[in-house]
């Protein structure tokens, strides 16, 4: 017989998800803050290459209270210093640790690199890029194994949250009413878990491969449809049919973080729990033949 659990419980009082999502507006003016630094930074200072590092770099262990890190190379020593005193107090929210590229040694400054995420000025503004080079050319370039592994890793995951949610439809109709709300909650919970780690994907090829992610209220669907348009470094991400068929779920995931449990239209919850069971297939093949399209460039 059915038994709930606390996997299952969650106060309809509190926003589904408000945690998660505060998260990503904070990354995006962590990431706003380091481009209008290094906008700074290449203007005034003349610098040759700004990058982030630390953890903003590697955005899983970025918090409220942690610094944002920036490696700027090219400047000499007075120069860097009154960059610092420039910028020490730019921002009212975050922290900025301005570290020269040039005074970095050893194991730090081997670490510096392989974490930096650089920043290019061109003319049509600032980009990130794969590729950090100091003025003594040592470079730090985007790891392909690393992105294809991290790909494949939130595949995975993206096939355990479609485990999870077979299981929980399985379960569905033999429950007692008094807990079918929490089965419902918990679908709902399985699909956002699901395109959030599609999203995750999306993400990092916007980010290590277009050199571009999207910004602003609409970053979602911009982002979307961004996989699903071909660019001059890669071929679509995934098709155009399935883009159509991600919108649906987009829809949820929104939802998902924005209102309360017992504002959650379930029925259409459900229904797109169904349906994730023929998307996940299509879009683990393309994600499969974007992953072997790296591989082929990484031995070119």
């Amino acid at each position: 017989m059915y038994q709930p659990t606390d996997t299952f419980s969650m106060s309809s009082e509190e926003p589904l998800e408000c945690r998660r999502h505060y998260r990503e507006e904070l990354l995006q003016r962590a990431w706003r803050t380091a481009y209008q630094v290094a906008d700074i930074l290449y203007r005034d200072f003349k610098a040759t290459d700004v990058a982030v590092f630390g953890s903003l770099a590697g955005q899983s262990r970025f918090s409220k209270h942690s610094d944002i890190d920036i490696l700027v190379s090219g400047l000499p020593s007075d120069t860097y210093f009154r960059a610092v005193a420039e910028t020490i107090g730019f921002s009212e929210e975050f922290r900025i640790h301005l570290a020269r590229a040039e005074s970095c040694k050893g194991h730090f400054r081997r670490r510096v690199l392989e974490q930096a995420v650089p920043i290019q000025m061109t003319e049509t503004g600032l980009h990130r890029r794969q590729a950090f080079v100091s003025e003594r050319g040592v470079t730090g370039t985007m790891n392909m194994d690393q992105l294809i592994q991290r790909i494949s890793d939130d595949r995975k995951k993206m096939e355990g949250a479609v485990e999870r949610i077979a299981a929980a439809l399985e379960n569905i109709s033999d429950v007692p009413a008094r807990y079918r709300r929490s089965i419902e909650l918990a679908v709902a919970r399985y699909l956002y878990d699901f395109y959030k780690q599609l999203e995750n994907v999306f993400q990092r090829i916007a980010r290590e491969v277009d050199q571009e992610v999207p910004t602003g209220g609409e970053w979602h669907k911009d982002l979307l449809a961004q996989m699903a348009a071909p660019r001059a470094t890669r071929g679509r991400v995934i098709s155009e049919e399935t883009c159509a068929e991600l919108q649906g779920l987009l829809g949820v995931h929104l939802a998902f973080m924005s209102v309360y449990a017992d504002e959650l239209d379930y029925e259409r919850t459900l229904e797109n729990a169904e349906r994730v069971h023929q998307i996940f297939p299509k879009v683990s093949e393309e994600l499969e033949a974007f992953i072997a399209t790296l591989k082929t460039q990484e031995n070119d």
